[in-house]
Parts: structure tokens; C-alpha cells; sequence
């Protein structure tokens, strides 16, 4: 054999490497995905797909409505901004924090400001809109780089799908109304905003508990915290990691 074959790790099939991802050492990480795909996924689908109808339900109007979010999403693009600035410089694991806590707290917004009332300010609306847009923006940007941090070269690929797969789950509870759709469109904004932000705040918590901080670090020095099982070697990434 080759100097180095022994060291290699002999191809895994997909399904086997699917459940290493639910074992230790790598359970933490794959949780922490999980939730915050399925909580991005709800909001998205669950509610913001389902903004139009409930501003309508409130009174503003099917051509206001749409003016609403379309001026939202405009003014929340220079806040996109934010997100990468505060992912790459400052903290991966409090910015998932912050940006899944600031989620959580505009959907809150919504069932305490309820635009169902005659005498609710439009500009609250726009500047609520627009928080969530950013907000929820910044936590669908900052998974993916994360997922491919967390996990050893062997198992990036794996894990990036799952990644994929729980917030295109998410959505799909959303959309078809097993949390929030059809349910939604009976209830209105106030039980919406109110549940899927229950989630949310979970994904929050459990990325501050359980999650890993990869600014500043290699992606082989964070492969060591979660390493190898035992009688496999992992293969180095490169130079790797982030400054």
C-alpha cells in the first residue's frame, strides 16, 4: 500500500454518515442546526409568506399592504449590512444569538402592537417590518457558513444538507398549516406572531448554550473539539478557518 493510505478514512455511504451526525461527539452541533433551520423555516413560511394577508385582515388595503413590505424590505437592506460584519468581526455564536433573539422579539412586537387596531401608526409597522426582515435575514445568512464550520471535512457536506433540509422542514409546517398556515389565516396575527416566535426564542437559547464559537479559530482546531471517532483519523482541511 501507499505511505499514507492507512491514514485515510475509507468512504463512508451517506446514511452512515447521516447518523453520525446524531451521535456524540457530534450531537451538540447537529441539534443546534436543527432547531435553527426549523425556527427560520417557520418564520419565513409560517408567518412573513402570510404578512400580506394579515395586514390586509387588519385594514391597510391589498395595494397598502404590499407598499408596506415592499418599503420594509427596501429600508432593511442596508442592515444586511450588519450581518456579515457582525458574523466575520465580532462573535458567530452571539450573532446567531442576537439576530434569532431579535426575531423572536419582532414577532412579539407584533402581537403587542397588533395592527389589527384602528389607531396603530403605519411607521410602527414599517420600522417592525423592516426589523424583521433584517433579522430573520441575518439568521438564514449566518447557517449556512456555521453549519460548515461546526462539522470535520468528512461530514461538512452531510451536515450542510441537513442544514438545508430543516429549514426547507420548517417551512414546509408552515406553509401547508401543521403550525401556522391554514391555522394562521383562521387566528390572525396575534396567535401567529405568538407561536412561531416560541421556536424562535428556543433556537436562541439553544445556540447560546450549546453553541460553538468559530470566529478567530481554524476549522482543524475546531475539528478537535468534536473529534474523530475512535479508529478513524481525520484528513486536515488546509490552511482552513477564519481571521
Amino acid at each position: 500500500p501507499a505511505p499514507h493510505e492507512e491514514e485515510l478514512e475509507p468512504a463512508g455511504s451517506h446514511y452512515g454518515d447521516m447518523g453520525k451526525l446524531f451521535r456524540q461527539p457530534f450531537l451538540p452541533q447537529t441539534m443546534t442546526v436543527l432547531v435553527y433551520g426549523l425556527a427560520w423555516g417557520l418564520v419565513n413560511w409560517g408567518f412573513i409568506a402570510l404578512l400580506p394577508s394579515f395586514l390586509q385582515d387588519a385594514g391597510f388595503g391589498e395595494g397598502a399592504s404590499s407598499f408596506l413590505l415592499f418599503l420594509s424590505a427596501l429600508i432593511a437592506i442596508p442592515g444586511t449590512i450588519l450581518v456579515a460584519y457582525a458574523y466575520g468581526m465580532w462573535s458567530s455564536r452571539k450573532s446567531m444569538v442576537v439576530y434569532a433573539g431579535a426575531t423572536a422579539l419582532c414577532l412579539i412586537g407584533f402581537a403587542v402592537l397588533n395592527p389589527n387596531t384602528p389607531d396603530t401608526s403605519k411607521v410602527l409597522i414599517v420600522a417592525l417590518c423592516s426589523l424583521l426582515f433584517v433579522a430573520s435575514g441575518g439568521v438564514i445568512a449566518m447557517l449556512s457558513p456555521y453549519t460548515a464550520e461546526v462539522y470535520p471535512t468528512r461530514l461538512r457536506g452531510t451536515g450542510s444538507g441537513l442544514s438545508a433540509g430543516s429549514s426547507k422542514l420548517g417551512g414546509l409546517a408552515g406553509a401547508v398549516g401543521l403550525v401556522t398556515g391554514a391555522f394562521g389565516v383562521a387566528t390572525g396575527i396575534l396567535t401567529s406572531s405568538l407561536i412561531v416566535a416560541v421556536p424562535m426564542g428556543l433556537a436562541a437559547a439553544v445556540i447560546a448554550i450549546k453553541g460553538m464559537e468559530t470566529r478567530g479559530r481554524r476549522l482543524e482546531d475546531i475539528a478537535e473539539v468534536a473529534p474523530a471517532p475512535e479508529g478513524t483519523s481525520e484528513v486536515a482541511s488546509g490552511s482552513g478557518g477564519r481571521a
